[in-house]
């Protein structure tokens, strides 16, 4: 019986485990393993690059400007337009 997970890793699971690693802290042989294969896989490293600069970006984003600050509107003639058409239909 094998008692340590194999060192290659596919690029889906590490994707996950990189994604897991922004959350909490993984098991010493999820870190070796996400080490071994990002010092291996440029692809991973440049995903893992993004991840980073992408909660960087949101933690500095004020909840305030993330939320948009005009609501759509119709017009008045628009909802005129609208309140005909639903009058007309109903005779």
């Amino acid at each position: 019986m094998n008692w340590f997970p194999p060192l290659a890793s596919t690029c889906q699971e590490m994707a996950r485990l990189l994604s897991d690693a922004m959350d909490h802290r993984l098991p010493w042989h999820a870190r070796i393993r996400m080490h071994v294969h990002l010092g291996m896989c440029q692809v991973c490293k440049s995903y893992q690059r993004q991840l980073v600069l992408l909660r960087h970006l949101l933690r500095r984003t004020p909840h305030s400007e993330a939320e948009p600050t005009v609501q759509p509107q119709l017009s008045a003639e628009a909802k005129e337009r609208i309140r005909r058409a639903l009058d007309s239909s109903h005779s």
